[in-house]
Parts: C-alpha cells; structure tokens; sequence
C-alpha cells in the first residue's frame, strides 16, 4: 500500500509541480544579482558580521545592543541561502536545558520585536510530539517534566486525546504524544527584516548585494610564538578595518574560512520538504507535528501540510556554489520516499492529495548536529556562528545574544561548550572522511532518542593513545570524545573494536553527493551491539561489568587510561605570576615546588572556565592537566588570557607527548612500590604532590591524586614508554593476585562517573560551567585562601561580591530514598522539588555501586531568589522535604549536605578499615 501511495504522490507532483522560489530548477537557476556598486562602506568598525540570515541579522542587533559598531553585509539579499526556505518551526522542549534556554529567548524575541518594529515573524500554533513506543514516550515525559522548571506548558496525550487535537492523522499505532501550546512557527523572511529595522535603530549598518572579497590577517608574536589575527575585511574594493568578523554564512561557511586559512568541521547537504494542496481539516490552527520514531514533520500552511523529515541516505552537496541563491535543487523522489511513507503511515489522507510545491535546498550539518559558535581556537578576532543543522531559526535569537556576549564580555552567559568550535581536537576538522562520515550519522539520528550511553560508529579511533591497541586486546569497550578513543568499560574476552562505518547500508555503492564507495553493511558488528545494549532508559546490559571495575577500585586495584587528558607546560620568567592570576588557588612563592592543586580558572563574571590540576615543577614552569573533552577549549582559554595579560609566560601543549595512566585502590601503594626507584610513603610523596621516578627503567611523573575517592597515583609517562609502563604495572597485578587474593583490573569512565559521583567531585559542562562560580558549584575552597588576601586574580571582583552578597542558586546533591538500584534509574534533567515546588533540575547523576545510591547533582534557587549567605542556605536546603520529578512522578529523595562515600576522606589519606585491607 505505501509503495503505491508514494508513487500516487510522484505522479501527482510531475503532473502539478509548483516551486515557491523567486527563481528554481536543477542545479537552481539564478535571479540577477542587483549591485551594490556605488555604496560607499565604513572605514572602520568594531565588528562585521558576514551574511545576511537570520544567525547574521540577530548577530548585528545584539551586537550592536551591546554598545559595538557593526555593519552586516550580505553577497546577495537578506535570507537569500537557507533561511528564506526554513520551516521555521520552533519547539523548545529539548533534551538539553541549554537548547531550551537559547530556543525560548528566540521566541521572546520574536513576540518583542513584533511589538518594537510591527513586523510580524510569530505563529503560536503550538507542538506536538508523537510517540510510537514507551522508551519515546518516557522521554518525552522527562522532556515535560524538565519544561516545568522553566515554565514551558505541556501536556502528555492520550492516543484519543492526540486525535482530537489533530484529526486528521492515524493513532491506532502511538502510544501518546506530548502536546506544548505555546510553540509555534517563525516567518524567516519576517523576524530577519525585524532585526534589521530594530537593528538599523541602534546604528548598525546592512548592506546587501555585497559579497566579501577577501579578510585581511596580519602576523604577530606572543612572548615568541606565532599568532594571528583579523585585521580587516574587504569588500566592493573597499576596506573596513575591523578587529571582530563574525562568519554567519550557514553552508557557505567554509568558503569564509578558507579565506583566512581556517578549517571548520561543516557540510552542505541537500535537504528537502514538499507542500501538499489543499486537504480538508488542515488550517492554520493545527499545531506543527513530529513524529520522531517515523523521523518525518507536519507544518500547517494554510490549509496545506508542509511534509518533511531525515532520511538515513542524504545527499552531500560538497561544490557548495557561491552564487546559489534563493535557488532550489530538484527534488529526489527515492530519497525523500523514505519520509513520504512515514508521512502517509501517520496521516493516510496525504496519499490521495497533490503536490502544490517541493522545496529541496541546502542546509549545513556537522559531525554531531551542533552548531559551530564562539572564537576561533587560532585566529584571534574570527567568530564561528554556523552550522546549524536546520535549526538557526530555533536558535537565532538566543545565540545572537551569547555571541555579543563573547565577543563584548569574553564568554557567553550560558554553558554553550556542546556548540562551542573548540568542542572540536584541531585533528578532526582537517581529516575530510571523518567530517563526512560524523555529519552522515548525525544527520540519519537527528530524530532519534538521545541515551546517555549512546556512541557514534562513524569517525572513530582518529585520536587515540599509545595504549589503544593494548586496552583493545583487553576488551576495552571505547568511547569517542573529541575524536579521542578513551576507555568507556571492559568486557574481558570480546571483541570490542569498532569497525570502519558502513553508514548504516544507506547507500548501495557510493555516498550521494560525494566521490566515495561506501563499504558493505557489516555482517557482525560486536561493538555496535554493546552500545545498543546501553541504549535505554533503564539498565544497561554491561552495567554488571562496571559495578566490578568499581569494585577493584574500591577493594583493590583499578588500573585506568585517562591518557586523552590535555597537558599544557606554562613556561617563561612570568610563568609564576600567570599562573597566580588565571587560578583561583595560590600559585604564588608560598606554593612549594613539586605541590600540585586542584584549581578553578574563572572568567571577569567569577564563572568556572576550566576546572584542573596545576602541577609546580619550577619557579618558571607549571604542569597542567585538563580534561580530555575540553582541553581545546582550555588551551584557547589560557592563551587568550596570558595574551591579555601580557606575562612573559607561554603554554606548551603536550598532551600527545605523554600517557596518563591512574593508579587507584587501597594496594595501589602496595602494587607500584616494588616497581618505582622511589618510596611512595606519605613522607616521601604526600597527598597532592608530584614526584619524578623511573617505572621498568622508563622516566615518568608521579602525582598522587585522585578522582575516585581512593588511594592512588597518577603515572604521567611519555608516549614511547606507555606500553613497556602498563605491561610491568598489569604483571605486577598478576603476582599481587596470585600472592594475596587482590582484585586488579582494568577500568573505564563510566566507573569513574559513578565513584566520582560518589565523593561530589565535578566534571566540567555537568556540574559546573562558565555560568556557575566556584562558591555556587561547592568548591570555594579553591578560591578561598586567595579571597583572604589581597592577591589580584581573574574572577576575583565577582568572587568577592558574591561573598558580601550571598548565593541565589547552590549545586546540590539528592539521593533516591531506594536502597540499592532502583528499578528505573535516572538519567539527567530530571527535577528537583523542595516542599513541592519546583526549585531546579538535574545536571549530572549516577548510580553509586558502592555507597548503593542513586546520585544526581543540580542547582537549585532560593526563594524568590533572593541572595543568601552559608548558614542561610544550608538551613534552608536542609529543612526542606524533597523529591525528584522523574517521567512527570515524584520519587522521595534525600539531601546531602556531604559526599555519600566516605565524606572525612580517609581513603584518600590510605587510611583503610582493616576488613579493607585483610
């Protein structure tokens, strides 16, 4: 039957094809371009903003709201590339709080702007989510739930109630919906004239008919090494000096930065949806509709339906044409068939209607369906704001408002690190399969449900450590981050390597749009398997494989690579005063040589930059190790800050130099002892310190750290020596097992977020931000020594006042009131409710394998939020009675005021209990 409808529907698109382009057709024909010749340009203003859609138009009015001069120019007209075909659909009711924060400012500012300029861009027609399963419908619970916290109205839908809201689709197979009223449709072509009129009020400039020739860089020297920076933009033969460019160009992006030498992780697709005639019960009212299991939408216009949705076998369109616009590609019926079925399945009326119109135009993708916003990692003065992935006109008004924040204030207000361009190893962008291979899987699972413990299959082992192949033999399941292939858990005795994409068999032979074979669909694909088996809502099927690896940590010895770790050297004359200024914790002459500190590096707001270890090995000269997932971000940081303060001081990146292997558990000391040519005593290396040693004859660094909670040691050893350091280390295990019954194996991060979890530590982008300050996070004793003198740092104004002030929002930790695991485990974004209000919602959680607690960590305000000081708030959080609102129920839950694992700290100290160590 639906092979049928979808050829009824071809024959009746052939026999009545409407395009509503000014101009269309293969290869999409050309409307003449209008010159701009004779328009004189500004010599010189603070920022240009490139392109002219609605990224750029909002770019130039909060930019321009912020006090900088700008001017937009456009190579065609206002909306000519991809915004002016959007469907421009908004739903903020996202799995991510930072998604539905920036989605509901877009609204807000269309609803303003209509009222300021009287150019209408809003429809509040309301969403409606379908759901054909249980695991769909429970997300969308937890999406409900979280929409509670910032005041989003939604309702779950029974299948009866689904149809009366829309009658004219099929319910006999979806298991409810979600219905959120207060969504809607934006005009493109309406909130982009809205902007330039509010805009053009402030004093900026838009100049259409106005291509970019050319940006000027110039070459200059920090403390010796080599930068560069913009410096100007050419333009109808004219130049406009400018310190600040912002590329707004969506699938035109790369030819901007291949102007200046830059490489972004960005491809043009072809992306498609058609416009129905007239059917009876379609009106404007209706509201717009996805079906994210049949991976297929439904848009009212008129008395039409706008059908579109993501097919598992798009087509690239790598030739991206410069003078492409307002211009359509033809539609390709086999391709789009994929959704006209999922279309004719959820509405079977649309088997019978015509085709008014087909719109197939280009859309940029990246490799996880992210945009690419904020600062260039190398080029000083270039601005990222492309990439979206079809959803600009959902995020335009929010992300205008968190670039002029970067660019005015040096960091968004908001955690925008999941969009941020140095979420990116530089690696990845300039490897083009990898790109192709990330943006082809992220564009097939745009609709899919988003699981935590989900990996992609495409673009793997692009970065990796010496130790990969050795962890590989092992069973070491990987994830991807970064590029980097770090060690998610093991499963001794499987083959767990991930195998080169097959792109899910979408393609026969080649990729559409690009010179590539596409190899076979992979007969058995072992790895693929393993991460399914995560894919859930409840447990996982190898969560008995972490509980054991929590468990050698815990009784034993936990051996772990974090080898994917970023290692900077901070080098120079001043390396010392730099280092005191960008951290929060005493990095001054009381520090003594070979101590090492957890510190913040906080931003002129007091917001957590970066969270990491700093490492004194000379008076000159600072060790620094971050987080494997940010340390692009943390390495742009730390080098624009010393740029700006002007110290004699330079960041050395190392991190491919060495491996970081961790060392955990109560015979840690015991298994490396034999090994070192140094005593690993408390007097000879105390907590928090680092000491140089040989293991097996190979030169190393030893910081006894931890981020389990337990006694342990970091082994920083150069690449070379990795394989010969982990060998000695896993033999010396053996004979530790074989004399004294000791667990020793190998562990991955999903053990070390539940131990982590455990102990309260924080993970950057989960617990903490650019957003959050250290005294709201819990760790203000990285900043409180400094705070009690006189000593400038960065971040340390906004500390000292939010001191004197008082807290108006405080990281805390809820546990379940279930012993041991509960049935449904949590996943994140749930809320969190005090006397039955909604205070906050979840950030980060997980099931602690040790302490037998369901975790999770959030912020929560204060009354009305309203500042209070220590003694205040933690009276406040203590007497109040709390739950966790989870899938739209109430479980009853437990504030901890300290860690649920050992909160004096003993284990760390390798203080043990004597069953411990029996």
């Amino acid at each position: 039957m639906l092979q049928q409808a979808s050829q009824n529907i071809r024959r009746l698109a052939a026999a009545a094809r409407v395009v509503p382009a000014p101009v269309a057709g293969a290869g999409g024909s050309r409307r003449g371009r209008a010159s701009a010749a004779g328009v004189e340009l500004p010599m010189q203003v603070d920022a240009v903003i490139i392109g002219g859609g609605s990224l750029g138009a909002s770019c130039a009015y909060h930019l321009q709201q912020k006090g900088l001069s700008t001017i937009l120019l456009e190579a065609h007209q206002l909306t000519a590339g991809t915004t002016w075909h959007t469907a421009g659909m908004l739903w903020r009711l996202r799995p991510s709080d930072t998604d539905v924060e920036l989605h509901s400012y877009t609204r807000e500012m269309c609803i303003k702007l209509e009222e300021e300029t009287e150019v209408h861009s809003w429809t509040e027609n309301g969403g409606l989510f379908i759901a054909n399963n249980k695991e769909r419908h429970d997300e969308y619970k937890r999406l409900s739930a979280m929409g509670r916290y910032f005041g989003i109205e939604s309702h779950m839908l029974s299948p009866t109630e689904t149809q009366e809201l829309y009658p004219i689709i099929n319910v006999d197979d979806i298991y409810g919906a979600m219905y959120s009223p207060t969504d809607g449709t934006i005009d493109p072509t309406g909130v982009v004239n809205a902007y330039k009129k509010a805009a053009e009020r402030l004093g900026s400039r838009f100049v259409e008919h106005c291509p970019v020739e050319g940006i000027d860089t110039e070459a200059y020297s920090v403390q010796g090494q080599p930068r560069r920076r913009v410096t100007a933009v050419r333009a109808l033969g004219q130049t406009i000096k400018t310190g600040t460019v912002v590329n707004c160009t969506g699938a035109w992006a790369n030819a901007i930065t291949d102007m200046v030498g830059l490489q972004i992780p960005l491809r043009a697709m072809k992306h498609a949806y058609i416009v129905t005639e007239s059917i009876k019960g379609v009106h404007p009212g209706l509201p717009n509709l996805r079906d994210h299991d049949l991976s297929i939408y439904f848009k009212t216009q008129g008395d039409s339906l706008a059908l579109g949705g993501y097919e598992q076998n798009p087509e690239f369109w790598p030739k991206v044409d410069p003078g492409f616009h307002f211009g359509l590609f033809d539609l390709d019926w086999d391709t789009f068939n994929q959704n006209l079925e999922g279309h004719i399945k959820r509405c079977p009326l649309i088997e019978n209607v015509g085709i008014k119109s087909t719109v197939c135009g280009p859309e940029s993708f990246t490799p996880d369906h992210k945009p690419l916003i904020g600062p260039d990692v190398e080029l000083r003065g270039f601005v990222h704001c492309c990439g979206f992935n079809s959803m600009g006109m959902m995020l335009g008004g929010g992300v205008g408002r968190e670039v002029a924040a970067w660019v005015t204030q040096g960091a968004p207000n908001v955690d925008l690190f999941s969009m941020d361009v140095a979420r990116f190893h530089p690696d990845c962008p300039r490897d083009a399969s990898w790109i192709e291979d990330r943006t082809h899987e992220s564009y097939a699972k745009t609709y899919s449900i988003v699981f935590p413990h989900d990996e992609p299959l495409a673009g793997r082992m692009v970065r990796k450590s010496a130790l990969y192949e050795t962890l590989l033999e092992q069973g070491c399941v990987y994830q991807s981050r970064q590029g980097f292939e770090r060690p998610g858990w093991f499963a001794p005795g499987v083959d767990t390597k991930c195998k080169d994409y097959d792109f899910y068999a979408a393609y026969e032979d080649k990729i559409s749009g690009l010179e590539r074979t596409v190899r076979p669909k992979h007969d058995e694909h072992v790895y693929h398997e393993l991460i399914e088996a995560e894919c859930t809502f409840g447990w996982g099927k190898n969560v008995d494989l972490v509980e054991q690896e929590c468990l050698a940590a815990r009784t034993g010895v936990a051996v772990f690579d974090q080898s994917y770790f970023g290692k900077f050297f901070l080098e120079g004359p001043e390396a010392m005063k730099a280092a005191d200024w960008l951290c929060t914790a005493r990095m001054d002459s009381s520090r003594e040589i070979g101590s090492v500190a957890y510190t913040a590096l906080c931003n002129e707001r007091g917001g957590v930059q970066a969270d990491l270890t700093v490492t004194k090995l000379a008076e000159d000269k600072f060790y620094m190790a971050a987080g494997g997932t940010t340390s692009t971000h943390d390495r742009r940081w730390i080098s624009g800050e010393l740029e700006k303060s002007g110290f004699q001081a330079t960041l050395r990146d190392a991190s491919d130099d060495y491996c970081m292997l961790s060392i955990q558990g109560p015979y840690s000391r015991t298994l490396l002892s034999d090994l070192v040519d140094i005593s690993l005593e408390d007097e000879s290396i105390p907590f928090s310190t680092c000491r140089h040693a040989k293991l097996a004859g190979h030169d190393l660094m030893i910081l006894r750290l931890t981020f389990v909670g337990e006694l342990g040691f970091e082994l920083h050893v150069p690449s070379q020596s990795a394989v010969p350091v982990y060998q000695a280390i896993m033999k010396a295990g053996e004979d530790l097992t074989a004399s004294k019954g000791v667990k020793v194996a190998n562990a991955g991060y999903r053990a070390i977020d539940s131990m982590s979890a455990e102990k309260g530590y924080r993970h950057w982008h989960a617990d903490l931000s650019n957003a959050e300050t250290p005294l709201e996070a819990g760790i203000g004793f990285v900043a409180l020594a400094k705070l009690k003198t006189d000593t400038p740092f960065l971040g340390r104004e906004a500390l000292v006042k939010q001191r004197e002030e008082g807290l108006s929002r405080k990281l805390v930790c809820l546990t379940l009131d279930v012993e041991g695991r509960p049935e449904t485990p949590l996943h994140g974004s749930e809320t969190m409710w005090r006397d039955g209000e909604c205070v906050g919602f979840v950030r980060s959680t997980a099931f602690g394998f040790s302490s037998n607690l369901q975790i999770a960590y959030g912020y929560v305000d204060t009354p009305g939020g309203k500042p209070l000081k220590p003694k205040q708030i933690d009276e406040w959080l203590a007497a109040g009675k709390w739950h966790i609102g989870d899938k739209l129920t109430q479980r009853p839950s437990t504030y901890r005021p300290k860690c649920v694992f050992d909160p004096s700290n003993k284990r760390v100290k390798g203080d043990y209990p004597p069953e411990v160590l029996a």
